[in-house]
This record gives C-alpha cells, sequence and structure tokens, in this order.
C-alpha cells in the first residue's frame, strides 16, 4: 500500500491485502477507492531520460496513473524504478542518473521545512532488486536541503559484483557523510528492508528491519546547524552512485569523467540499478 496522508490524515485503502497503491499500479479496479485519489500526490517525480530535450533529467508532477516504462512502472507488488548508469541528469553539476521522488507540499509546489524545528517522518518498505556492477552503489532514501545531503540511506555492494544475487551493505549517511553508520552488515539483494526516518528538530532518528534476514539497528544523529542551506525534503527511490564516462546518447559525461576512480569503476551507459517501492508514507 502506498499511504501519503500527512500528520495523522489516514492514508486510503481498499480491502485488507491490497492496497491503494497496489489497485491503481497493477490497473486493477478498485471499488473502495475514489477515482481522484493520487497515492503519489505529495510527490515529484524526477526521470533519467530527456525526452523534451531541454538537457536535463524530465520531470513529472502529475503522477496519478503515470508510467514510463522500464524507468517507472507499476506492478501488482508496487512501484519500480530504474535507473541506468548513462541516464539523463538533472545538471552539469551531477554525475549521477535518477528514478525518484521529491517531497512536494502540494500541485507544483516543493515542499520545504524547517530542518531544525520541523517534527517529520518517513516510511518506506522497499527492496533494492538489482545494481549496476562497476560500482555497485544507490542511495535509496534522502533528507535533502537546498545544497547537502543531510540524510543518505545508502546501499554498496562488493567488489565483485554481479548485480543480481550480490550481498552487500545498507548504511545511513549523515551531513554529507561526515557520519557513516551501519545499518545492514549482509543484505542480499530483493530482500525486504522497512525504513522509518524521524526528523524532529534537527535530530535524526532511522530505524531500520530487514524483513527476511531480521537484522535491525537505530541510528541517532543531530544535523550540523552550521552547513544547512535553506529548507528540507524528503526523498525517495532511487539515485544511483554510479555513472558512464559517456551517457546513453553518447554524449560524454564530464563529471564521471573527473571522478577519482580507478576506470575499472565507471560503469557502461546501459548499466542499471532497480528499486521497488512496495509501501510509501509521509507524515
Amino acid at each position: 500500500m502506498i499511504s501519503t496522508g500527512r500528520r495523522g490524515t489516514p492514508g486510503t485503502f481498499c480491502g485488507k491485502l491490497s492496497g491503494l497503491g497496489f489497485c491503481l499500479w497493477a490497473g486493477v479496479a478498485c471499488g473502495e477507492v475514489p477515482l481522484q485519489a493520487d497515492p503519489l500526490r505529495d510527490w515529484k517525480l524526477t526521470l533519467p531520460v530527456d525526452n523534451n530535450q531541454d538537457g536535463k533529467a524530465d520531470e513529472v508532477t502529475s503522477l496519478a496513473g503515470y508510467e514510463n516504462i522500464p524507468w517507472f512502472r507499476r506492478t501488482p507488488q508496487g512501484i519500480v524504478f530504474r535507473a541506468p548508469a548513462g541516464g539523463a541528469r538533472t545538471s552539469d553539476a551531477t554525475a549521477f542518473a535518477r528514478s525518484e521522488l521529491r517531497e512536494m507540499a502540494g500541485p507544483r509546489i516543493p515542499a520545504a521545512w524547517d530542518c531544525l524545528a520541523a517534527t517529520r517522518r518517513m516510511d518506506i518498505r522497499q527492496s533494492l532488486l538489482h545494481t549496476t556492477t562497476a560500482k555497485p552503489e544507490a542511495a535509496i532514501g534522502q533528507i535533502h536541503d537546498a545544497r547537502n545531503d543531510n540524510l543518505m540511506i545508502k546501499y554498496v555492494g562488493p567488489p565483485d559484483a554481479n548485480g543480481e544475487h550480490d550481498t552487500g551493505r545498507v548504511e545511513v549517511n549523515v551531513n554529507n557523510a561526515a557520519q557513516h553508520d551501519l545499518l545492514d552488515a549482509a543484505y542480499l539483494l530483493g530482500q525486504t528492508m522497512q525504513i522509518t526516518v524521524r526528523a524532529e528538530h534537527g535530530r535524526i532518528e532511522v530505524n531500520y528491519h530487514n524483513l527476511q534476514s531480521g537484522a535491525e539497528r537505530t541510528v541517532v544523529a543531530q544535523l550540523d546547524a552550521p552547513s544547512i542551506v535553506g529548507a528540507c525534503y524528503f526523498k525517495a527511490g532511487l539515485y544511483i552512485q554510479a555513472c558512464s564516462n559517456t551517457d546513453m546518447a553518447g554524449k560524454p559525461n564530464p563529471v564521471c569523467r573527473k571522478k577519482a576512480w580507478p576506470e575499472r569503476r565507471h560503469d557502461a551507459p546501459e548499466a542499471w540499478a532497480e528499486l521497488l517501492i512496495s509501501d510509501l508514507a509521509l507524515h
């Protein structure tokens, strides 16, 4: 189920087993759900494609019933996000592509809450299904401000990754990775993780539970007030931490080329990662 109620507003659902998200994603008629219900009304989507040819990744602000296969597709299990190493980027300042949701306060109104005064919560149930192989890393949940990665939940795969059956680690990085904490030392691709991120007056708490292995961890951190720029917002979905020297259209990616990595760490443009989100809620 996708439930996007805020501050006590109940999420809409239909039936005990088929949540609103499942009904809409699978294209199944669900009589109990009002037609105007939008399970992703609190989010904007950034895709790893540039279909309008404006030189940057496309954005979609109305997501009711929307699909863009294979980058954003609906399944009976939830929404699947895919991003390639050579995908379109949001700007020339980043090396990485994404298929990712950004929190919104309303139609075309970006969410912007006080990083040090607000109380916010995001719950995600998700499974990382596939990764790039040369650099098998992906951000799978964030708190961001106008400039900084205030919090990043990140998967890091093994050096010999095959992208399909790997065991890697899930970690949380805070204050632009000044603080690193391990959430799961042995995450097997495909396993379901339940994550709650709480922000309360600058205090961040991350609760992690691997529903298959039983691994659990709680991490608490404090946002670095002097480094905060502007307001905060949540991000969910897939922001791969891998790139190719040229994109899928054959254009160079100079930011990727400048990375201080061995050449073997640059992925092929068509290498991809994929994430399934089966439940997502903001409070």
